[in-house]
């Protein structure tokens, strides 16, 4: 069955920030302003989100005052009054904490948003890391800088926001009615219409740019993931699980591991353990299990990252150069391509050294996303 939806033809709404070249913290406030109220729309018809990122609003048309657009719904649901909810679904810089401890509402939606917006300030995520387990890690510990560079030079009003958005207990978090009543969203004169430092817009457009490539990338590990490395996990799990209780207690994990019941491995364990367990039940259901297990292969795996770059490097000379990445991109469907958009920006974002290709340690360095 093929469902055919409205045509949103203006590309990613980081894409036309970009285009204009200009920026200011009015027009941060604008934008956040669409995507607030958007959600605040879900929110009243009883839908959550669960994915609000930047690649998931688009513009509906390439004119000047197109409206922006949420897509991206396949991770969203119906909820009730206090209903909570367990599934551990989101992207790694967006996701709120009450999510990865596995109790959470809709106000996990407003957490997105607020990232959205410290993006929009600073250029850069809020929690980041080099591997999907340090951003969740990151995001636990909540630790959130509004005092290094540029902040100083963005206005109290907007700082004020972002905390209130990124308050930690979802239940002093504001809502989507409230961040709209906000005097720096409400408001059109608090906003301060004084351009952005550069910086701010040249970290902006590399965020922009390690997405898309990290995104490519991707596309590329999974296409060349065997199908051993993805039943090999199934079986790895059964394997652990020797009562067949459908979780690994830490036991069955060190007992699998034949770990001793001491040492300065059953430590490492026991932190790694605690790392992995992020509803803190004491034991791993598959999900985790499985999760934990494919990030680290994802991010972690010089294998795994290897065999993507030797999916465009088709010459196997150890770089990537533009031809290489075009007839890659060629073989992506349209809509892949129109994601992604332009070839020569997405290896200018990489190309760190400035020679027009791609080495394997650029490569590297673009999907830990460093």
């Amino acid at each position: 069955m093929y469902i055919v939806m409205e045509l949103l033809s203006g590309g990613e709404l980081f894409d036309r920030i970009i285009e204009k070249g200009k920026y200011s913290e009015k027009d941060a406030s604008e934008t956040i302003r669409t995507i607030v109220e958007t959600v605040q729309y879900c929110h009243e018809l009883s839908v959550m989100h669960r994915d609000l990122k930047p690649e998931n609003f688009v513009l509906k048309s390439k004119s000047k005052d197109a409206k922006i657009c949420a897509i991206d719904f396949g991770l969203s649901t119906f909820f009730r009054e206090n209903q909570v909810f367990v599934d551990l679904v989101g992207s790694p810089y967006y996701v709120a904490p009450e999510v990865l401890r596995r109790r959470y509402s809709n106000a996990s939606d407003v957490w997105s948003c607020g990232v959205i917006l410290y993006i929009l300030l600073s250029g850069v995520p809020p929690f980041w890391a080099q591997t999907e387990q340090g951003i969740f890690d990151a995001i636990l510990q909540g630790a959130l800088d509004l005092d290094s560079a540029p902040w100083p030079k963005i206005s109290s009003e907007a700082k004020e926001l972002i905390r209130a958005m990124l308050n930690p207990d979802p239940k002093k978090r504001l809502s989507a009615t409230q961040v709209l009543k906000h005097p720096w969203v409400a408001d059109p004169n608090v906003a301060p219409k004084t351009k952005l430092d550069n910086v701010v817009f040249k970290r902006f457009k590399e965020f922009a740019g390690i997405t898309k490539f990290k995104k490519m990338g991707l596309m590329a590990m999974a296409r060349t993931m065997t199908t051993d490395e993805v039943a090999g996990l199934k079986e790895l799990f059964k394997s652990f699980d020797t009562d067949n209780s459908g979780t690994i207690s830490f036991d069955e994990l060190r007992q699998g591991l034949k770990l001793k019941a001491s040492g300065p491995a059953m430590k490492e364990l026991e932190a790694v353990m605690r790392t992995v367990d992020v509803d803190g039940s004491g034991e791993l259901d598959y999900e985790e299990f499985i999760a934990a297990t494919l990030a680290q292969s994802r991010q972690q795996s010089d294998d795994a990252v290897r065999r993507a770059f030797d999916h465009f490097d088709l010459d196997g000379d150890g770089t990537i150069t533009a031809e290489e990445f075009e007839k890659a991109f060629a073989k992506m469907s349209e809509v892949e391509r129109s994601n992604l958009g332009n070839v020569k920006e997405l290896i200018a974002s990489a190309d760190k050294d400035g020679d027009g290709c791609i080495d394997y340690k650029e490569f590297m360095a673009m999907m830990q996303g460093s």
